[in-house]
């Protein structure tokens, strides 16, 4: 759940001093469980602006 959070960061320059949390985000992203409820979530966004 941190995962999502943190990635609001992302191109914003805060991580760069903590590569220890970049390094945790990244880990976190290549999890199965992730990646699943990333596509889900992707998948109802899609559904609700009519791309599918």
């Amino acid at each position: 759940m941190m995962v999502t959070v943190l990635r609001q960061l992302e191109g914003s320059g805060l991580l760069a001093p903590y590569p220890t949390l970049t390094a945790y985000i990244a880990r976190g992203e290549a999890r199965p469980a992730y990646k699943r409820a990333f596509e889900a979530q992707r998948a109802v966004f899609e559904r609700s602006q009519g791309g599918g």
